[in-house]
Order: structure tokens, then C-alpha cells, then sequence
């Protein structure tokens, strides 16, 4: 079994492979195309352009958090992993695996394929669009609606989804626990740092240190706790992240129709 450093220095090899990605990927968002295949090349290529760029990210704060002893990041930037491992997952086998391994797609299959790429690129619950043009008062009508009535909420969001606004998102909880049904451990994982970043006992431990005269709610009082828990994290994340992320990316880069005016 591999040491916690020796996992550390595999992970800062795969951060800097993933890096080098990044800078290499330029494939700008054009969603204009007529041809769906084509139209599908866009989508896939900013999707794996878009993950390789937040899993990239995500992982240097890792580093970066544990270099510094900023455990509390450290268990933020971890659930995200685990977090968008799953929602490419989930993807990847559930949604384009069923219909790209038929022998071919009919016109209707194409746009379901279409479909499901925007929501996977575009899948949320906010509003984007009037926050970027500046429409605030568009967004605290809905606010005030949210808290009013769940009813008149979920009718704006189907309005701004019937617009193009918003595609919603898959629950990133359905994607870990369709994947927990074949590995257990991933729910394990997901639980763990949901507890770690939520504001209770474990995110409580992450600035917590420990001396002879007792625990202390302070990182600078002795041997720190979220020190310990990084210990023990660690291979989890690393185990739930790592190769299941990179699979899932080749996966979805198979996706890709080939030719050359593809």
C-alpha cells in the first residue's frame, strides 16, 4: 500500500498532466452548427475542455491547501472532485453510452443526444442570464417567489427552461448514489467530506488542534486535527477521483465523431 506522500506526489503528477491539458485545449463554444454530429463534436469538446479545466483547478488547491494547512479548503476543493467525477460518470454510462452504442441514430435520437449534451454543459438552477445582464430585480422576484411558494418557483423555472434560460441540471446526489450501487465506497467518500465542508463537528475538526491540556477550536494550539483527517482522507479521495475521473474523460473524448470534416 502506497504512503499518504507518495499518493501526494502521484497526485501532483496527474495536476500537472491535467495542466499541460488545459493549456492545449482550445476548442471555442460554437453552437450554430446544422450538422448534429457536429453540433454534438462542439459540445463533447467543450465538455472535456471544461472538466479537464475545473478538475485541473480543483486539484492544485488540493495541493496547494495541504501546503499550507488550509484543511478546510483542502475538504471543499475534494467534494468537487468527487463531485464532478460522479456527474461525468453518470453521463458517460447512463446517457451517452445507451444511445451511442446503437449501430445507428435516428433524427429523433440525434436531438436527444443534442439535448442531453446542453444539459450537460448548460445544466443549473440559477439564473444566469439576468444576473449577467444585470436583471436583479428579475432575480429577487424569483427569490421572493422561492420563499413564498414553492409552486410559483418551480412555474418561473420551467418558464426560464421553456426560454432556453436554464436547463436543469441532474442532482449531483443521483449521480453519487448511482454509482455507490456498484461501489459502496463513493457514498462513503461523498459522506465523509459533505461533513467536512458542511458548518458542524467536521468542518469544526478541520481548524481544530489538540495539546496536553486539551482541544481547542484554533489550528495554532498544538497537533492539528484536519492534519490527522487529511491523513486518513486522502487515499479515499484519491481512490474515487483519480483513475474513475480519467476513465470517464476518455469515455466521453469516444464520444467524438471522427473525419475530417467532423
Amino acid at each position: 500500500m502506497q504512503t499518504v506522500p507518495e499518493l501526494v506526489e502521484l497526485f501532483r503528477q496527474g495536476t500537472l498532466h491535467l495542466c499541460k491539458m488545459a493549456e492545449k485545449l482550445d476548442f471555442p463554444w460554437s453552437p450554430t452548427l446544422d450538422d448534429p454530429r457536429q453540433l454534438h463534436n462542439v459540445y463533447a469538446r467543450n465538455l472535456i475542455t471544461c472538466y479537464v479545466a475545473k478538475f485541473a483547478q480543483l486539484s492544485e488547491t488540493v495541493l496547494d491547501s495541504v501546503e499550507n494547512k488550509r484543511y478546510l479548503i483542502y475538504a471543499l476543493a475534494g467534494r468537487s472532485l468527487i463531485e464532478s467525477t460522479a456527474t461525468l460518470r453518470y453521463y458517460t454510462l447512463f446517457k451517452y453510452k445507451p444511445l451511442l452504442d446503437k449501430a445507428s441514430l435516428t433524427l429523433a435520437e440525434m436531438k436527444q443526444l443534442i439535448e442531453i449534451d446542453d444539459r450537460h454543459l448548460r445544466g443549473g438552477r440559477f439564473d444566469w442570464e439576468s444576473f449577467f445582464f444585470k436583471r436583479y430585480a428579475q432575480l429577487k422576484d424569483d427569490a421572493v417567489d422561492q420563499l413564498a411558494n414553492k409552486k410559483a418557483d418551480k412555474k418561473a423555472k420551467q418558464k426560464h427552461m421553456a426560454q432556453g434560460i436554464i436547463a436543469e441540471q441532474v442532482n449531483v446526489l443521483t449521480c453519487i448514489e448511482k454509482w455507490a450501487e456498484v461501489t459502496p465506497e463513493v457514498l462513503i467518500a461523498y459522506n465523509l467530506f459533505c461533513d467536512l465542508v458542511h458548518p458542524n463537528i467536521g468542518s469544526s475538526f478541520l481548524v481544530a488542534s489538540v495539546n496536553d491540556k486539551g482541544l481547542y477550536f484554533t489550528p495554532s494550539k498544538g497537533r492539528s486535527v484536519g492534519a490527522d483527517i487529511f491523513e486518513q482522507s486522502f487515499p479515499i479521495l484519491v481512490s474515487v477521483t483519480q483513475k474513475p475521473f480519467g476513465d470517464h474523460l476518455l469515455m466521453l473524448m469516444g464520444t467524438i465523431w471522427q473525419g475530417n470534416e467532423l
